[in-house]
């Protein structure tokens, strides 16, 4: 099962009312169908979620705009809270401080770990190009 996860990025007005009309009617107990369903990028995340918690496993919701702690930065890492931190100092992700606690922002730990998947895709495109050229799939 993959631990990818399904962001739906802030500010998409049409996916906005759309949610909005979707909510309404799940509280109101109505059928979430035609202008009342769910937005595509929430559908998939609520798809993702289900999937995960039938295999037993479990999901939480983070919004983008949450300050996490180094734990839960690091949790979604999949690193360790040492490791986190040192990512902090060296200035690899922002965070602040209050008092002597570090707070990273989710917004920024997802783009964290958007680029760190595009630089090990890049990093495996390379591996798959020169075992080709060393002729390892012929």
């Amino acid at each position: 099962m993959s631990k990818t996860a399904t962001l739906i990025p802030p500010g998409a007005e049409p996916q906005a009312t759309q949610a909005r009309r979707a909510l309404i009617a799940l509280r109101e107990g109505k059928p979430m169908v035609g202008d009342d369903a769910l937005p595509p990028a929430a559908a998939a995340a609520m798809e993702h979620m289900l999937e995960t918690l039938a295999a037993g496993g479990g999901a939480a919701v983070v919004p983008m705009d949450a300050e996490l702690t180094t734990q839960q930065a690091a949790d979604i890492l999949g690193v360790s809270r040492p490791t986190l931190v040192k990512f902090l100092e060296d200035g690899t992700m922002p965070f602040r401080t209050i008092g002597v606690h570090r707070r990273i922002m989710a917004a920024d730990v997802f783009a964290y770990l958007a680029e760190a998947r595009k630089r090990q895709d890049t990093a495996l495109d390379a591996l798959v190009a020169i075992n080709q050229a060393a002729g390892f799939y012929d």
